[in-house]
């Protein structure tokens, strides 16, 4: 049995292991192509340690990228204001 989370309609379902169409081995994860009880669709799920550093990485610079956007916005914000002379 494998518990998954269908994206489409965002329910856990326990999936019996006839469900599980094939298995790839990749040198970061683990591929699986599972057939979704709750909506009949195919999806796939990846798991593994390099993949799931990967993942973690990813998000990492997404939040830095995502802070240093926001300092460069308020700044910007704060020079426009004075340029235009709005009292504090």
């Amino acid at each position: 049995m494998l518990l998954i989370t269908c994206p489409v309609t965002r329910t856990d379902e326990l999936v019996a292991d006839r469900r599980i169409r094939s298995v790839a081995n990749h040198p970061t994860h683990l591929a699986l192509h599972v057939d979704c009880p709750a909506c009949g669709g195919l999806h796939v799920y990846r798991t593994g340690r390099r993949w799931e550093a990967a993942r973690t990485r990813t998000a990492t610079r997404a939040t830095d990228r995502a802070a240093a956007q926001a300092a460069v916005a308020a700044a910007h914000q704060a020079v426009r204001a004075a340029q235009v002379a709005v009292p504090a």
